[in-house]
């Protein structure tokens, strides 16, 4: 059985350029298509924005809003949590659309409540509000106007082998592309494993009770 272990240099990798050296190494071809490449980075990052999440990826986003609906920003992927600024802050609720639209009707007042629709927040009841969110941001691509992002600095070996484990698929070589790619879902797995306990620590979650978030039934 073989075990997929990382054995490249990761301080071998600290840009773009370095990337694109490090795969053209591997793939034992200097002149492998540079346009080939990158298209492996975009679909690694992809991957990467399906299935990271992890606490370097969350962006703090604070705004006035007097709308029933506002955009989310551009990069956003997954919300974390929502907060009313204040003394104290105050946090809202998650409902469904439907669920919001049916018990507020549109009314104005406290913003008390929060659906995402259509890549947009949508807040019950309707009045001005500074709100805070907290999400989950879409990594930023590799470019050559931007070299190097956060995930290149700190995993340089994600990178490597999910865009390996692309062009050996690509050329027909589902050894080496699984291999690869089992190695970059190590990594990605283990990162997202080390953000819980970064957050949470090493001990076990204790559960609450279930609580009532839109009041008494009526």
């Amino acid at each position: 059985m073989a075990i997929a272990v990382s054995t490249s240099p990761e301080n071998a990798i600290s840009n773009l350029s370095d990337l694109v050296a490090e795969v053209r190494d591997e793939m034992d071809d200097d002149a492998f298509s540079l346009d080939r490449i990158y298209r492996a980075i975009g679909r690694a990052e992809a991957a990467f924005n399906r299935d990271l999440r992890c606490p370097r990826m969350e962006t703090e986003y604070t705004f006035t809003t007097a709308s029933e609906a506002t955009d989310l920003p551009l990069d956003f992927l997954q919300l974390r949590t929502v907060y009313a600024e204040g003394s104290p802050d105050s946090p809202l609720a998650s409902m469904s659309p439907a669920s919001l639209r049916s018990r507020y009707r549109g009314v104005s007042g406290v913003a008390m409540a929060y659906a995402i629709e259509n890549r947009r927040i949508v807040l019950a009841p309707v009045g001005q509000t500074v709100l805070t969110i907290v999400y989950y941001a879409r990594i930023p691509a590799l470019t050559d106007s931007n070299p190097t992002n956060w995930l290149l600095d700190e995993h340089p070996d994600a990178y490597l082998h999910q865009v390996l484990a692309v062009l050996f698929n690509k050329i027909g070589d589902v050894e080496r592309a699984t291999l690869n790619l089992n190695i970059a879902n190590g990594i990605i797995s283990s990162v997202n494993e080390s953000g819980k306990k970064n957050r949470w620590g090493a001990g076990p979650l204790v559960p609450r009770g279930t609580t009532q978030v839109c009041g008494p039934r009526i």
